[in-house]
């Protein structure tokens, strides 16, 4: 019994460990694909439509498939586990159906003792009711010779010693038979307990084994689907490095346009009425976080260094845009990749760009106020997401904006 009882609680523990069902995300694995896809999706603003598509299922992939791996070798885990458990209740059900048969057959045996001192008691109450102990009580008592008193005597005492005995051996072939009986019934219950087990038991691997396969199965979905992404991508190369290479002219462009209007401002005496004239202080040019930062990067799927001019703060579509500082627009409208663009003199050569606007609110030549609305965020031109890049340039070449920002990236 004692052994059931454990062997009950193991497949309890088996089954409560199993938690959820394999292969299902958690919402932190959501959020950090969330987190993948936003991080792939600024790597690969240059690419084309289908390599950008191709990127997200990566990231999707790439970033499930650790865990989905993990849940394979758990559900495995389990699988043995409830595997062990039920080879155990197996056994345990076998010796309890052994010690049935071995108990009802000592009842059986104890049984027949039973009939069969019922039956000696009876014939020899059979005798004494015919009147067998009376006739030789006569005999002794009508004997003249003493020593065959003396014999018949002893024979009398011999038939009521042997009553008394076969009275006893009844009582106690019953009492036995009795207890027989006992030790069957608990036997018996422990080996329809043992058999439940085993089957629960049994019922449990199964379950296990087939989460297991569901795990396996993910993960190979998963496998299947990142080798997808990765042949539309590879094969979508060159048009990837074909748009990256007209960013690279728009911003050589831009860097042209930005120079020239420069000029035209020094040489005019304009320039910006900004306080912070050098560039420096400036506030934080959206209510975002940012999610992509300047320099230099590997492309996520060609291994190639591609350089990115800004950085990137992810925002709601439609979210306000604000001046950094006080300037004058040098450029206000759609630019290629950078789609809907505003660019911002400073004075000083220096000169902050805002891509991917969803709308402009300002126009070339106007004076705008630090912290002012000159648009809202969007997904214009080359961009996989509503987002602001942001560019700060210098004698119209791309400096990395964090220096003129708030340590705290915050407004």
């Amino acid at each position: 019994m004692k052994r059931i009882g454990v062997l009950l609680a193991a497949v309890l523990i088996v089954a409560a460990a199993s938690g959820p069902a394999a292969g299902a995300p958690t919402q932190e694995d959501l959020d950090r694909v969330e987190r993948e896809k936003s991080r792939m999706a600024s790597l690969l603003e240059d690419a084309g439509e289908e390599v950008q598509e191709a990127g997200q299922t990566l990231a999707e992939t790439e970033t499930l498939l650790p865990g989905a791996e993990e849940d394979v070798s758990v559900a495995e885990g389990r699988v043995a586990a409830a595997e062990a458990v039920a080879a155990e209740a197996e056994r345990e059900a076998e010796e309890a159906r052994e010690a049935l048969e071995a108990a009802q057959e000592e009842y059986e045996e104890a049984a027949d003792a039973v009939e069969e001192a019922r039956q000696a008691r009876a014939e020899m109450f059979t005798a004494t009711y015919r009147g067998a102990e009376l006739l030789t009580v006569d005999a002794i008592l009508s004997s003249d010779d003493t020593s065959q008193a003396l014999d018949r005597m002893t024979y009398l005492e011999f038939m009521i010693e042997g009553k008394n005995i076969a009275v006893e051996d009844v009582t106690l072939k019953r009492r036995e038979a009795s207890n027989a009986e006992g030790t069957a019934t608990v036997a018996e219950a422990e080996a329809a307990e043992a058999e439940a087990a085993a089957e629960q038991a049994l019922a449990d691997a199964e379950e296990r084994y087939e989460e297991a396969v569901d795990a396996r199965a993910e993960v190979e979905r998963l496998v299947g689907e990142r080798e997808e992404a990765l042949a539309v991508a590879e094969d979508a190369e060159s048009e990837a490095q074909s748009e990256y290479d007209r960013l690279e002219r728009a911003s050589e462009d831009l860097a042209d346009a930005l120079r020239e209007a420069d000029s035209g401002s020094s040489s005019s005496g304009g320039g910006s009425s900004s306080g912070g004239g050098s560039g420096s202080g400036f506030v934080l040019p959206v209510d975002g976080w940012k999610s992509s930062d300047f320099g230099w990067r590997t492309h996520p799927i060609y291994g190639t260094q591609r350089f990115h001019s800004g950085t990137d703060f992810a925002a709601g579509h439609g979210a306000t845009i604000h001046a950094v500082d006080s300037g004058t627009v040098v450029y206000a409208g759609w630019n290629g990749g950078y789609g809907m663009l505003t660019c911002i003199s400073h004075g000083g050569g220096v000169t902050s760009c805002y891509a991917h606007q969803s709308s402009i609110s300002v126009s070339n030549g106007q004076h705008v106020s630090r912290d002012q609305s000159i648009g809202a965020v969007g997904t214009t031109g080359t961009s996989t997401g509503a987002h602001l890049h942001f560019e700060v340039r210098k004698g119209g070449n791309p400096v990395n904006p964090l220096p003129y920002l708030p340590s705290c990236l915050c407004r």
